[in-house]
């Protein structure tokens, strides 16, 4: 399924407001990581990061997705950039040459894909020695609380849900994890609550409340909330953004 198309950040459908300023972030995030770099957005969705990322100084961005509606649309922001350039393609086995790229970006994808392994070897292959990969993900523990990461997530969408630990451990199979980042942090003792309710009601119920919670953002929006930040460890984030590098002496 391409579950990517189906979820996607697009100007064309309608999105809770903090949805959009959480995309909104991560995009502005890794745009700060693109001056002068060669960047493959990958899972690129409608292209409104890609535009971003091409507009902050980019050398050159190849968006990818594997959806064609994605690719469509995707290519109308793209406009008449002469460094961004998009097309199809497959996250697990993309058709660009191995140490391509100084920055591979990929936001909200993993939790998307069946082999989670392939595509990290497959950003790995892809990147220079020293590269960068910018990787983010839900939290488990906060959208999904209570379960394991071989349950089915909550979102029909998702094939798995990481913890910070978990997620941490995918990525350092083939980086070197140089910062953490979080959106949306909450207490410690907040999110182990969270946990022992979904033991008690069930995580349907707790995951029903935390969404019910967020409608205080229809009425009240708070952009310096849903921004990436270094990770405190007093806090979980609902999402993590994690940047890894690829060793020197990549093999």
């Amino acid at each position: 399924m391409d579950n990517k198309a189906v979820e996607r950040n697009s100007k064309k459908e309608w999105l809770p407001p903090w949805t959009r300023l959480e995309h909104d972030a991560r995009y502005a995030f890794a745009a700060t990581l693109a001056a002068g770099k060669r960047v493959v957005d990958c899972a690129c969705g409608s292209g409104i990061g890609s535009a971003q990322f091409a507009s902050s100084g980019a050398i050159e961005v190849r968006a990818i997705d594997s959806s064609e509606e994605a690719v469509i649309e995707a290519k109308t922001w793209a406009g008449s950039r002469p460094n961004l350039v998009v097309s199809k393609g497959n996250a697990t086995n993309l058709e660009l040459p191995a140490n391509f790229a100084d920055v591979f970006i990929s936001l909200e994808t993993i939790e998307h894909l069946a082999d989670d392994a392939a595509f990290v070897d497959e950003a790995y292959r892809v990147l220079k020695p020293g590269g960068i990969f910018v990787c983010s993900t839900p939290n488990r523990d906060m959208t999904n609380p209570g379960s394991a990461i071989t349950d089915r997530p909550w979102n029909p969408f998702h094939v798995r849900e990481y913890n910070a630990l978990e997620f941490r451990a995918c990525l350092e199979r083939r980086f070197v994890i140089e910062g953490v980042y979080g959106q949306n942090p909450a207490k410690r003792w907040r999110v182990a609550l969270g946990k022992h309710l979904a033991m008690l009601l069930g995580t349907g119920i707790v995951v029903k409340m935390n969404k019910a919670l967020k409608s205080r953002w229809f009425i009240f929006p708070s952009p310096p909330h849903h921004a990436v930040r270094l990770a405190d460890e007093r806090y979980e984030y609902e999402f993590y953004v994690l940047i890894g590098r690829v060793p020197e002496n990549k093999s």
